[in-house]
């Protein structure tokens, strides 16, 4: 959700300093429907209707996994659009963390305290369906993990990782670098 939200500072941003958005309709993504169909994949994965008729474990971490890197080729197809490969960067780190730890993503206890999100191990159980884990002595790429956190009491309060900036970075300068391109009218 921050990520977005990032996304929308940088969209009325580039708007206000007077970014064309008609711009954005011109540009052109070869297979950009590899990206939908990763998130239509990721929605439906973290569904309670996918835990409760499917499972978990296998039935996630595979179809998982299949969008992390349907996403990647997708970034990868379209790596001279502006920003994409800063964003493509971001997805990469966090696919690798993910990865590593079976299909989700490391937080650490601390950045979800800070958050307001969970203060010890039980409560991070209790929440719901999640896609993390707590960070622990053996996993694999903590560093690139959920380390960071948004304290509670700032609206959308959550933790992030090094990736997630890539990604935030990088679809700003996606934005900035096409509304600010310059198209010869026909």
């Amino acid at each position: 959700m921050i990520l977005l939200v990032f996304v929308a500072i940088g969209l009325i941003l580039a708007l206000i300093l007077g970014g064309r958005i008609e711009n954005l309709a011109r540009v052109h993504f070869r297979l950009g429907y590899l990206v939908l169909l990763a998130l239509a994949i990721q929605v439906m994965v973290f569904s309670p209707w996918w835990r409760r008729m499917v499972g978990t474990g296998f039935w996630v971490e595979v179809p998982y996994a299949l969008s992390l890197l349907l996403l990647l080729l997708a970034v990868w197809l379209n790596r001279r659009v502006p920003g994409l490969l800063l964003l493509g960067l971001g997805l990469f780190l966090n696919a690798a963390v993910i990865l590593a730890n079976g299909g989700r993503m490391p937080a650490s206890l601390e950045a979800l305290r800070m958050a307001g999100i969970a203060d010890s191990t039980q409560s991070f159980a209790a929440l719901p369906s999640t896609n993390s884990s707590l960070i622990g002595p053996d996993t694999p790429l903590w560093f690139l993990g959920d380390i960071f956190a948004i304290p509670k009491g700032i609206p959308l309060a959550n933790v992030f990782s090094i990736g997630d900036v890539f990604i935030a970075l990088g679809a700003i300068w996606f934005l900035f670098g096409v509304m600010f391109a310059h198209h010869q009218e026909s």
